[in-house]
């Protein structure tokens, strides 16, 4: 990487949203995580989920991608329709691939309205 090419202006000026969304990170698996085992009922244990999170988070910076967050109301629609075991996850994670790729060649063709 060439020192060189990279706006520092840029970097500081975007310091308070890096700090912004580290500190949103930082609270929102102390709060989503019990609020999630409590709607379904299960047993949650902090240290695993927080470093979980941690781990993840270290995964996507390191391949350019964003922090990661839970959904809460997508994880409890998924907890209440039966969604369990190590083959849904999986099922879930090739779908989001799929999607990842070939959604914004869909996207691209759908028609925007230009009001």
């Amino acid at each position: 990487v060439d020192l060189r090419n990279i706006s520092w202006s840029a970097v500081v000026e975007s310091i308070p949203t890096m700090m912004a969304l580290s500190l949103f990170s930082l609270i929102h698996v102390p709060i989503n995580i019990p609020a999630f085992a409590i709607s379904t009922n299960t047993e949650a244990d902090m240290n695993k989920e927080l470093i979980a999170h941690g781990y993840s988070n270290i995964m996507s910076g390191l391949f350019g991608g964003l922090q990661n967050y839970m959904a809460y109301t997508q994880s409890v629609l998924y907890a209440r329709s039966g969604g369990k075991g190590k083959s849904s996850g999986i099922a879930v994670a090739v779908v989001t691939s799929i999607l990842f790729f070939v959604g914004p060649l869909v996207a691209s063709k759908i028609p925007r309205c230009m009001a």
